[in-house]
């Protein structure tokens, strides 16, 4: 994939919190259900490959822009999560693949099944979604979804 940038890119990078949320808009593309994504794909010219080349793009920079200037505020784990989109992505390309490229690739593929699964995984990891069990009650969210840290499961 990408090599990292150069140190002197650094100072023509947006700040971290544009490229956190640059890498996040991503994700969100990539978790997004099947149904979304075909029609993220119509509307932007219907090749399905710009899901997995804004992500690349994203993937290429983000980690290491923001791993220089904010050591430590992306966790192993979020590194971890991209780095099995990334393989997970590229173990699906090739012209051997091409059916699962297509629209209808987004909707049967166990590949994309699992490439939104990590992304919802990667969302949590940035903290911009909750992957809990909701109660049947309710009672031990809070505003914005998270869960109350320390409250027993029933």
């Amino acid at each position: 994939m990408n090599s990292d940038p150069q140190p002197e890119a650094l100072d023509t990078m947006p700040d971290v919190p544009t490229s956190v949320s640059r890498l996040a808009e991503t994700l969100v593309m990539l978790a997004a259900s099947a149904e979304e994504q075909v029609a993220w794909v119509d509307r932007h010219g219907g090749i399905v490959d710009e899901l997995a080349l804004e992500f690349d793009w994203a993937n290429g920079w983000v980690p290491w822009s923001v791993d220089e200037r904010s050591p430590g505020l992306l966790s192993p784990l979020l590194h971890e999560l991209l780095q099995r989109i990334d393989a997970r992505l590229a173990e699906m390309s090739g012209e051997c693949n091409a059916d699962k490229w297509a629209p209808e690739g987004l909707a049967i593929d166990p590949g994309w099944a699992e490439v939104r699964s990590l992304s919802r995984q990667a969302l949590a990891a940035l903290g911009l979604i909750d992957m809990s069990p909701p109660r049947v009650d309710g009672s031990d969210r809070v505003a914005g979804g998270g869960r109350v840290a320390g409250q027993a499961e029933p």
